[in-house]
């Protein structure tokens, strides 16, 4: 357990037994792998979807338009039309500030979100056997988190972009800390 700043000047001064009342930050930092991590998809990507978004938003406003300037009941169906687009942009901008998460990583577990065909969506780390990458049938790198009774997890690199390295190094650290491992030491 880390000292606590506020405490250890209170009982160099009062004694040991003395009410703090309240916790302050631990002096030294904690280990990344006690904490949860999460990765979004990468803002190329995210780029990508908004593009396509926009671009039937455009179609939905040029329907909107002819529908209202034909007038009687296609007017309706032209503010119909209208605020759909409208609902479509204000998504779009959402997607894009906040791009969707893909990959959740706990001290207990990982949690794969919104990607189709990985294979098992969530597991242990006790369960996790290996993590390799290897290229997948369109020749990109793939994440393969192996786990016990030959099932897996794969998830494509690209989706994660320049932080694809970071995610597998991530959950090698946070397999090797689950499994007891300690990192070696700089050598001299």
């Amino acid at each position: 357990m880390p000292e606590w700043p506020i405490g250890t000047a209170l009982k160099a001064v009062a004694g040991s037994d003395v009410s703090r009342g309240f916790e302050s930050r631990p002096l030294c930092s904690m280990n990344e792998t006690t904490r949860s991590s999460t990765y979004r998809l990468t803002l190329f990507l995210a780029l990508r979807l908004f593009g396509i978004r926009m671009m039937v938003a455009a179609v939905g406003a040029v329907v909107a338009a002819v529908l209202l300037t034909i007038g009687g009941d296609a007017a309706i169906w032209g503010v119909v039309a209208s605020v759909l687009v409208g609902l479509l942009v204000v998504a779009s901008l959402a997607a894009l500030r906040w791009p969707p998460r893909l990959l959740t990583l706990t001290p207990t577990g990982y949690q794969v979100h919104r990607v189709r065909g990985v294979g098992v969506r969530q597991a242990l780390w006790s369960q996790v056997e290996r993590v390799d990458d290897k290229p997948s049938a369109e020749g990109t790198p793939t994440l393969v988190i192996g786990l016990e009774h030959a099932r897996t997890t794969e998830l494509p690199l690209m989706l994660f972009g320049a932080r694809a390295l970071e995610v597998q190094r991530e959950i090698r650290a946070r397999l090797d800390s689950s499994h007891g491992y300690r990192p070696l030491p700089p050598a001299e």
